[in-house]
């Protein structure tokens, strides 16, 4: 028989590790020996720094114990049995018997919703063909760190192209606004590929782009065992009616085409040359909001005064704030604690900005996006594309006002709010480095408006958040993607059946969990197209 306790409170303790320590905390909440406990495991933990003279953790736990009636009778009402969680298994009722695709499904992007597809697909004995235009991600890794030291962009290989897609290099923060029986399910698959247990039961669960990177490989190398082939360093360029022999050719730059039944688009937020192909070939798409700010960075222990007061027993502090200005909605979006700021521009003389994190967050540093809600009436001017056109234009003029080499602008966060050039040094994570420019004169007027009034709410929650430490380095453009590829309840392209577009870049995702979740819809979506259609041969 086992128990759950819904509510232990941990204190802070120097030297301690709360995790190592439960069974003794628990033990002394119920008022019975520690060695009556046994199997014991967590299913949630919390921090809470509201009040910054007793910062707790909260646990809820799971546990057996050597007598079961002890517990009934020493602590009656404080726990419960336990109901163990309904696994839910997204392959349920899918079979494929003896039968295979007659073609391999094509997936274009090796990003979460591209590489969970593939792992669908695989779990079913359905090998796929991937292809990424950016390299595998060891090779990645050395490219785009030869941007950040000498600025050396390369065009296919970036900070958004490339194995793991734009995630890759982030905080690895694993949040979604969805509430979806799956979620558990991508969770466990990523510790299955190496990421901390911890993920399983944290409150803000991150694994960090260490880890990240680890992951990427280490599912790649079972997908290869399990059929699916990677073909890196290689771009989509256009795709045509099969005819009889399949249902598209879908063409590579190096001339490779592929025969195909089954074709994903989980291409990411950043393939405007691709978006601009598929729109010319009569896909359905169309301009969908988005939202684009600026990135602010604090020394981490400012941060870290402000969240603990004079606690320093605790890993680096994070932050999550929203405001209203003017109609608009300004928000935190993805803040890295201990992390660093990144060039993720995907086209040369462009400069856009982003955060990452390894797992330790120990940079000294904490950056957030801070962004503005744009609307289609913002933009949109009678093409699909006007979005990333006004991404593009913004980029380009942050890229001339760093002054090239993909240097950042950059100014004081109270010079910013005032519209004057910082002066004197500034210090940040920021690599090939930091630039004084008019960040205030960069983005739109009614962006810039917006930005200042929720920097002044926010001081206000969190006290010396404006700070002559703090900067405003930019642009951040990317947060979401700018247009929608249109897709039916099958989630197939609504203009051409066979297409399936996923993930961030074709607009049905904001973040590492939300786009994985689509991959695996895609993939099963797939399965129930070729048995539907059945696009199958017998395998003998």
């Amino acid at each position: 028989m086992s128990f759950v306790l819904k509510q232990l409170t941990v204190p802070v303790e120097a030297g301690q590790n709360p995790d190592a320590n439960i069974r003794r905390h628990l033990a002394l909440e119920l008022e019975i020996p520690e060695d009556e406990i046994v199997d014991l495991g967590i299913l949630k933990k919390s921090l809470d720094a509201r009040k910054k003279s007793r910062i707790v953790y909260h646990y809820q736990v799971r546990f057996d114990c050597r007598d079961p009636e002890l517990i009934r009778r020493v602590t009656p009402g404080k726990v419960e049995d336990y109901q163990a969680r309904q696994e839910f298994d997204p392959l349920a009722g899918y079979s494929l018997g003896s039968k295979r695709f007659r073609h391999p499904p094509v997936i274009v992007g090796s990003g979460p919703a591209g590489t969970f597809a593939a792992l669908i697909l695989a779990e079913m004995g359905q090998p796929c063909i991937i292809v990424e235009r950016g390299e595998a991600v060891e090779d990645r890794m050395r490219t785009v760190h030869r941007l950040r030291r000498s600025g050396t962009f390369e065009a296919e290989t970036n900070y958004c192209y490339g194995e793991g897609g734009a995630g890759t290099f982030s905080d690895g923060k694993l949040t979604c606004g969805r509430n979806h029986p799956l979620i558990r399910y991508l969770f466990e698959q990523w510790v299955r590929f190496g990421a901390p247990p911890e993920i399983l039961y944290e409150a803000h669960p991150h694994i960090g782009t260490d880890y990240l990177m680890q992951i990427a490989k280490r599912m790649r190398t079972y997908l290869e065992s399990r059929g699916t082939q990677f073909l890196f360093n290689s771009r989509l360029v256009d795709f045509e009616e099969g005819g009889a022999q399949s249902r598209y050719k879908v063409k590579l730059h190096d001339g490779t085409t592929l025969d195909t039944d089954h074709f994903v688009l989980a291409i990411g937020h950043s393939a405007r040359e691709t978006y601009g192909m598929l729109l010319d070939r009569g896909l359905a798409i169309g301009p969908k909001p988005f939202a684009i700010g600026a990135r602010i960075e604090h020394p981490q222990e400012l941060i870290d005064k402000i969240q603990f007061g004079s606690c320093t027993l605790l890993p680096a502090a994070e932050y999550k704030l929203a405001a209203q200005s003017g109609g608009r909605g300004i928000w935190t979006f993805c803040m890295c604690p201990g992390g660093h700021l990144l060039p993720t521009n995907a086209q040369e003389g462009h400069l856009a900005i982003n955060g990452m994190s390894y797992h330790a967050r120990t940079s000294g540093f904490a950056n957030a996006a801070v962004v503005v809600n744009v609307t289609r009436e913002d933009f949109y001017r009678g093409h699909a594309l006007d979005g990333a056109v006004f991404q593009a234009d913004i980029e380009k003029r942050a890229f001339r006002e760093g002054g090239g080499q993909y240097h950042s602008p950059a100014q004081r966060i109270g010079d910013f709010i005032k519209g004057r050039l910082s002066k004197g040094e500034m210090r940040s994570s920021y690599k090939p480095g930091v630039s004084s420019a008019r960040i205030d004169q960069i983005l739109p007027s009614f962006v810039v408006e917006s930005l200042r009034g929720a920097l002044t709410e926010y001081n206000k929650k969190m006290h010396g958040f404006i700070s002559d430490e703090a900067i405003v380095a930019g642009v951040e453009t990317k947060t979401s993607a700018p247009i929608v590829i249109f897709r039916d309840d099958s989630l197939q392209s609504q203009s051409h059946p066979g297409i399936f577009p996923a993930g961030e870049g074709a607009g049905f995702a904001g973040g590492i969990v939300s786009a994985a979740l689509d991959g695996v819809k895609i993939g099963r979506a797939v399965l129930e197209n070729a048995l539907a259609e059945n696009r199958l041969l017998t395998v003998h």
